[in-house]
């Protein structure tokens, strides 16, 4: 990453706040709401999420010029780092296969909102997933870790706060997946140092999010998953129209 501004200014304090503790806290309340209300259609959320995380996005942007980071560095990713990304991919994908297959099998919830079932939820998956690996990316390893690390002046444990606050902030998937989104956070900032930039970490992170949801929804037609998703246990019975 490039240089910053040897203070932060207000937003360079905000940034760290917002992402570092507002999102967090709003997802482990959404976490304890999401458990016995029913869920929204997955077009709506796939739009949702897409103009939730631009509009995160625009304010990590923003940060970044007023506090003089340089995100986009016009050199290369180095060979080491773009090995590295591969190799995560690979391995990410390997490890949560089992996972995501299991998922379904045990007709958990919240796997309703990643596993797109027509040509549409596709397309916007696919949106989404680009959404995700661009701005996540620059948020999480690209300004948030930078602004923390001059705030505290220890890159390491910059990084490894943002992991966890990252992994807090994906609670609604329950605090396994949490806790693995954290490790996976913490290996793409690593891609992030190897490379010398964020380009191969927003690669890896979209091809990630694409293969999910793909997989998501090729194992929900083969294992019967209910298009419109779990009835909460308690909830009433949907009246046939």
């Amino acid at each position: 990453m490039g240089k910053i501004r040897p203070t932060l200014i207000p937003i360079g304090w905000y940034h760290p706040q917002f992402f570092g503790v507002i999102i967090p806290l709003a997802a482990i309340r959404s976490k304890k709401r999401v458990g016995d209300r029913p869920l929204p259609t997955r077009r709506r959320h796939f739009i949702g999420t897409t103009v939730t995380l631009w509009l995160m996005t625009a304010l990590s942007l923003l940060t970044a010029w007023a506090q003089a980071i340089d995100l986009f560095p016009a050199r290369l990713p180095s060979a080491s780092g773009a090995a590295a990304g591969a190799v995560m991919l690979m391995v990410a994908i390997a490890f949560m296969r089992p996972r995501w297959r299991k998922a379904v099998e045990r007709r958990t919830r919240i796997v309703h909102l990643f596993m797109p079932r027509d040509r549409t939820e596709r397309l916007l998956w696919v949106l989404v997933a680009a959404s995700a690996g661009f701005g996540e990316e620059i948020t999480w390893r690209g300004v948030q870790p930078t602004l923390l690390a001059t705030a505290i002046g220890h890159p390491i444990l910059s990084a490894g706060l943002v992991a966890v606050t990252f992994g807090i902030g994906h609670m609604v998937q329950g605090w396994r997946s949490a806790a693995i989104i954290a490790v996976f956070a913490a290996s793409f900032q690593t891609v992030v140092w190897l490379s010398g930039s964020l380009y191969v970490a927003m690669a890896v992170h979209f091809i990630y999010d694409v293969v999910a949801g793909m997989t998501y929804s090729r194992l929900g037609e083969e294992l019967g998953y209910p298009i419109e998703g779990v009835t909460p246990p308690d909830a009433p019975a949907p009246v046939p129209a």
